[in-house]
């Protein structure tokens, strides 16, 4: 009787690992199981590989069929100031300067700079040299929303909701954690 009663939760896993990839306490959250259920159900799915995990600063729970970039691109989501710059550069229709990037996502400066630098490193940004400054603009805005998409859909299906100016991009960035 019991294992019927499991059951639910062990579809509802299953069912969310293999549409998205997610760190381990979104799939808490997201499935209302008890963390100890779903550790049961995702030792069993890893043995028999119907899901992967990586193992890093997150844990994140993914599909086999999940493309390696995408799983990059999560990964690297999962740090707020960095998500802040992609969809401030994703909305913007001109380039931005590092302080007006402080400005819009109420970042520090030194948060800004790391997130650049991880975004540049990874080639999903450029930077273009202006004297004194610097400008950033995202280097492909299709792949990019192809790849929030299949990660944060959260914000790919409220993306025409969100302004640069009003509401404040942490209203936005809040609606789903």
């Amino acid at each position: 009787m019991s294992n019927q009663k499991l059951s639910p939760c062990k579809e509802s896993i299953k069912e969310c690992v293999l549409k998205r990839p997610m760190t381990f306490m979104k799939l808490v959250s997201e499935t209302q199981c008890a963390s100890e259920t779903i550790e049961k159900y995702l030792s069993e799915f890893l043995k028999e590989t119907i899901i992967k995990e990586k193992k890093g600063k997150f844990r994140i729970i993914y599909s086999p069929e999940l493309e390696k970039d995408i799983l990059e691109f999560y990964e690297l989501l999962l740090n707020p100031t960095t998500k802040s710059i992609v969809i401030v550069l994703l909305k913007s229709n001109i380039e931005l300067s590092q302080i007006e990037l402080v400005s819009i996502t109420e970042k520090s400066n030194p948060s800004i700079s790391r997130g650049l630098k991880l975004l540049l490193e990874k080639r999903i940004i450029r930077r273009n040299y202006h004297a004194p400054y610097s400008t950033y603009k995202i280097n492909n805005k299709e792949d990019i929303f192809e790849k929030l998409h299949k990660t944060y859909p959260e914000i790919y299906h409220n993306f025409d909701g969100f302004e640069l100016c009003y509401p404040q991009p942490k209203i936005f960035l809040d609606i789903h954690k």
